[in-house]
């Protein structure tokens, strides 16, 4: 498998988690780079994983953040 199949591959598992597994993953992620105890390939293949959740998790927020200003919109009127 190439790097970049794997990489679609991380994309699509990635786009189907939830915020909470998301951000759990993100927080394993963080935990394992800060170790330090990998090499620098693996290092990047996590930062590139954890930049992948990091912006899973914004679309998130802002897809609730919009779902919440349209029912305070509704309510208004």
């Amino acid at each position: 498998m190439t790097n970049v199949q794997i990489e679609k591959n991380n994309l699509k598992k990635i786009s189907k988690m939830s915020f909470e597994e998301a951000i759990s993953r993100l927080e394993e992620v963080a935990q394992i780079l800060s170790s330090q105890k990998i090499n620098l390939e693996q290092m990047i293949e996590l930062y590139e994983e954890g930049n992948s959740l990091k912006e899973h998790c914004n679309s998130r927020l802002n897809e609730a953040k919009m779902k919440i200003d349209k029912v305070i919109i509704d309510k208004k009127s």
